[in-house]
């Protein structure tokens, strides 16, 4: 413990040397690299390149589809092309990182130059470490994995005793410093999905030394929920529209904005819109079957309009306007089994903030 207190008194007397700038954080997740997949390779890409505008590189996990190691091979050797003098690269493990012959040992032998060579501390129980920036921000980056010994897999998302005690050492060292928590599942669950195990003790010990801000990914979806003053963000994926991935500002205060990867009018981002609106429009028709609205057009063409204004985080401001239209009445008439309706209907009786845009603090 002294070893580590006089490490981090050294980390922070560097950073104070230094000038005071902005610092830019770009944060992405669930690249799932794998043989086959040539639009997550693509993606991969176009992060690593947009990276050369940040400060800070943050990959939360799912690196790998199935933790092969020579998925995990391909993985560092892109990283190994960032100019980590220019951009620094930190990652953590998703579930699909850590299978069969890529244990915990693997992964922090693997990916040592990217994270663990670099931490002031780190959790001896898992695969958790803490990181100060070159500006001068402790990043916590958290292992959530629930590893098997005996299966040599990843059954679930879980918080183990031994992380909230290193998690609780460590910000007793901190003081004032600026921290971000990183993760890849999610500490609140979304709509009652992906409950991460023994989540509240860590959730209330963050919030009580005032580390109010998590980012996780798991979901492969955007989108923010609040506990008090405590904030989770859940970054989307850069392989499915809109291909977003998280830009975090720090400059007199922290501004999040979820950005895509790809030009606007990029042929790849145009693929994956129709296939975003396809699927989209399979979910709507699988979920009006059976019912009075069946291959109803106004109703399919209303939850598609829903669809894209939740996409862009705009369903606030479009709310009354989508309420107004016939296909409203029909979905709320609508016989529907499935968990599609209860869903469109509660977001627009209670539209969230557009949290594609977000300023923290």
């Amino acid at each position: 413990m002294m070893k580590q207190k006089i490490l981090l008194l050294f980390v922070l007397l560097l950073c104070c040397a230094g000038t005071a700038l902005a610092e830019r954080l770009l944060i992405s997740t669930d690249l799932h690299i794998s043989d086959k997949g040539e639009i997550q390779k693509t993606a991969m890409e176009q992060v690593l390149s947009y990276a050369q505008q940040a400060d800070v590189l943050v990959l939360m996990g799912d690196l790998a589809n199935t933790g092969y190691p020579r998925e995990h091979a391909q993985i560092v050797a892109a990283l190994e092309s960032v100019d980590t003098h220019q951009t620094e690269v930190y990652v953590l493990p998703g579930n699909h990182d850590l299978n069969g012959e890529a244990t915990p040992a693997f992964f922090k032998e693997c990916y040592h130059a990217f994270g663990y060579d670099q931490a002031f501390s780190m959790d001896p129980g898992g695969l958790s470490y803490a990181v100060m920036t070159r500006g001068g921000t402790c990043l916590l980056m958290l292992d959530t994995n629930a590893w098997d010994e005996q299966r040599r897999t990843v059954s679930h998302g879980e918080i183990s005793d031994h992380l909230i005690t290193w998690v609780k050492e460590t910000l007793e060292t901190l003081g004032d410093t600026p921290v971000l928590v990183f993760g890849h599942h999610p500490l609140l669950p979304f709509e009652g999905n992906d409950v991460t195990g023994n989540a509240e003790p860590l959730v209330s010990l963050l919030t009580a030394c005032n580390a109010n801000i998590y980012f996780s990914g798991h979901r492969h979806s955007n989108y923010s929920l609040h506990q008090g003053t405590w904030r989770q963000i859940n970054v989307g994926i850069p392989w499915s529209y809109p291909a977003y991935v998280g830009l975090v500002t720090l400059d007199q205060g922290i501004r999040y904005e979820a950005v895509t990867v790809f030009e606007e009018r990029s042929d790849v981002l145009s693929m994956l819109r129709e296939e975003s609106f396809a699927l989209a429009r399979r979910m709507a028709e699988g979920s009006l079957e059976g019912t009075q609205y069946e291959s109803d057009e106004e109703a399919i063409a209303w939850f598609l309009s829903f669809f894209a204004a939740s996409q862009r985080g705009q369903l606030k401001e479009h709310a009354e306007e989508l309420k107004a239209q016939a296909g409203y009445l029909k979905w709320q008439k609508a016989e529907v089994r499935s968990a599609v309706k209860p869903w469109v209907l509660n977001s627009l009786e209670q539209p969230a903030e557009d949290y594609h845009r977000i300023v923290l603090k």
